[in-house]
């Protein structure tokens, strides 16, 4: 757990920077936008000047307007002109994974809530894969350091936390609670639920008429291969709905990612450790690369690596499945 004197050194270090790269991960999620967000404003608290900037696509509707209805100063890397001088801070992220891109500049923090190992030699790294969100860590610093959080930044934060825990049901722990108590007391909640209720549109309804027509489901875990157009982002929304079934606790949802495979997966199952079994599965056998948490993770089948986990059109993701049904007989 990182002390008040490690944080005030850190933010000393670093305000004095002409300014400071807050990266969110590629394909950047609610809970870090709203982390990098309340990161950027407690630096400027302390004089400093941010560039928050995230690589791939903002492809969530719920993500689209949180960033417009806050007025969030988020921006693609496509978009802002990045320096080898900058110093860049990872947030909700780590560098060297997968989904962080390495971006000009010298990589100098990680704050992230995943199971990552940061490189050395990092001026500050916090990573806490307990925690439901990193939402929680930046609701700490706040604390630690004796700011007042604006009324947006819990706003945005309560979103974050309430998307990566459903609502407080996975994944988390007390300091989760706490940050949520006065997130409820200081959030603008009309906000906070419009955001989280508002997750899909009209368009992507055919999509879960299209996933149930090809869900199959052995001993509790479920997989399915949509063979139409799906963006990431309803992966991760398909999977979580597939998993409200009482007789399903394991999810797979896929789909073709140019010339790989996105996978979406999901547990409510104690003892199958999503997370690790896509490290696995994945990363372990050079198949592709993936990682999370033990009820959500996520991760990429390489091209050339297809075959193993089945045919065109008709993907089994037997390795998947097979360790899944391994580690709920144990």
């Amino acid at each position: 757990m990182i002390t008040k004197t490690e944080l005030e050194n850190f933010v000393e270090r670093i305000v004095v920077l002409d300014r400071i790269i807050i990266q969110a991960h590629d394909f950047p999620d609610h809970d870090a936008i709203s982390s990098a967000y309340a990161l950027a404003h407690l630096f400027q608290a302390k004089g400093a000047t941010t560039l928050i900037v995230y690589n791939g696509n903002i492809d969530r509707i719920s993500l689209s307007n949180m960033i417009d209805w806050l007025e969030i100063p988020v921006f693609h890397i496509n978009q802002v002109t990045l320096s080898p001088a900058d110093k860049i801070v990872t947030v909700d992220g780590c560098i060297g994974e997968k989904n962080v891109l390495d971006l000009p500049g010298d990589e100098i923090a990680v704050i992230d809530h995943h199971q990552v190992t940061a490189p050395p030699n990092l001026w500050f790294s916090d990573i806490r894969p307990e925690y439901g969100a990193t939402a929680t860590i930046l609701y700490e610093y706040y604390c630690l350091l004796g700011l007042k959080m604006p009324r947006n930044v819990a706003t945005a934060l309560m979103v974050g936390l309430n998307i990566d825990t459903a609502n407080l049901t996975r994944g988390f722990v007390n300091a989760d609670i706490r940050s949520f108590a006065y997130f409820n007391n200081n959030a603008r909640l009309d906000i906070v639920n419009k955001v989280c209720r508002n997750e899909i549109e009209l368009k992507e309804l055919a999509l879960f008429t299209h996933a149930m027509s090809r869900v199959q489901i052995e001993l509790g875990v479920a997989t399915v291969f949509m063979t139409v157009a799906c963006p990431k982002n309803m992966l991760g929304i398909l999977s979580d709905f597939l998993l409200k079934v009482n007789e399903i606790d394991v999810v797979i949802v896929a789909t073709q990612a140019n010339d790989n495979i996105q996978i979406s997966l999901r547990s409510e199952c104690p003892k199958t450790n999503v997370g690790l079994v896509a490290r696995e599965i994945l990363n372990d056998s050079g198949r592709g690369f993936g990682g999370g948490h033990s009820h959500m993770a996520g991760g990429i089948i390489l091209k050339d690596h297809k075959h193993h986990f089945g045919l065109i059109d008709q993907y089994h993701f037997k390795p998947f499945v097979e360790r899944f049904i391994e580690l709920r007989t144990v």
